[in-house]
């Protein structure tokens, strides 16, 4: 996706990346302009994760619903609003 930094100048930026950590995993999905909706959507349908406006953190894979967090993600990459 595009992203316009502060300094006005447009650069590619990821929409969605993946990281590993010492407290488990978190996908991000950049350029939502609703801060609410991955909790508001997929929150309690997840399973054992955090969901903030664009992250979805959790320790293990088994510890959620691989279907839902797939959905996520395919919404935040297909989505037309970034």
């Amino acid at each position: 996706m595009t992203y316009r930094q502060i300094s006005n100048e447009i650069v590619n930026f990821f929409r969605i990346g993946l990281s590993a950590n010492t407290t488990g995993i978190s996908v991000y999905i950049l350029g939502l302009t609703d801060k609410t909706y991955l909790a508001n959507t997929y929150g309690k349908e997840l399973g054992k994760a955090s969901v903030t406006g664009y992250c979805i953190k959790f320790k293990k894979l088994k510890d959620i619903n691989v279907d839902v967090l797939e959905a996520a993600i395919r919404y935040g990459f297909e989505r037309e609003d970034s």
